[in-house]
């Protein structure tokens, strides 16, 4: 299956969606000292299907029917207790919102930090936002510049309308650099 998801990351219509934004996610995920086998596998099913013609929630449902093939052909009973806290966590990137129901084997903070880790691009540095804001335009090259400019404005200020962007304690200084990061963007969208 790792060949499988090498292809599905490397495919031409992705950007952002890439080998680099699991990386990004790993490096992060290795960088808090966890040993979480359903976050690893949630990392790198997570975008598995991405088609920004489709968008969400069709991406991550898609994504989700790929993990639960894999498992299905699997067979295992490790496996198969990995299923659905897994695919709970993909469903989660689509609201990027702590689900109301979680399974045996998931908390809300595993939920909590695996989302964040998701959006933890916004919190980096102006440079590395701005890569991430290209790629993500490059995605939806499909649009013309005005329709792109009034759909990715819409998008980012429901970011700061949530009372929060990531739900991890501790996560204070990322949020404040997140909102930094959001608002240059608006502003770059306003004057094209």
């Amino acid at each position: 299956m790792a060949a499988q998801l090498q292809t599905y990351y490397s495919e031409p219509q992705r950007h952002y969606h890439t080998l680099t934004h699991i990386s990004y996610m790993l490096n992060a995920f290795d960088a808090s000292g966890r040993k979480d086998n359903v976050m690893e596998l949630a990392i790198w099913y997570h975008d598995c299907v991405y088609d920004p013609l489709k968008g969400s929630p069709w991406n991550e449902r898609q994504s989700i029917q790929v993990w639960e093939g894999f498992c299905d052909s699997v067979k295992s009973k490790a496996m198969a207790a990995l299923k659905e806290p897994v695919s709970v966590l993909i469903e989660a990137t689509i609201l990027h919102r702590l689900p109301e129901r979680l399974p045996e084997g998931l908390t809300g903070p595993q939920v909590a930090v695996f989302l964040d880790f998701d959006m933890s691009i916004l919190a980096d540095s102006p440079s590395v936002y701005e890569t991430y804001s290209q790629e993500i335009r490059q995605e939806y090259s499909h649009f013309t510049d005005e329709e792109y400019r009034i759909g990715r404005t819409k998008v980012l200020q429901t970011f700061l309308l949530h009372d929060r962007i990531f739900l991890g304690e501790g996560t204070e200084a990322m949020e404040e650099r997140a909102r930094e990061n959001i608002k240059g963007e608006i502003s770059r969208l306003q004057v094209t």
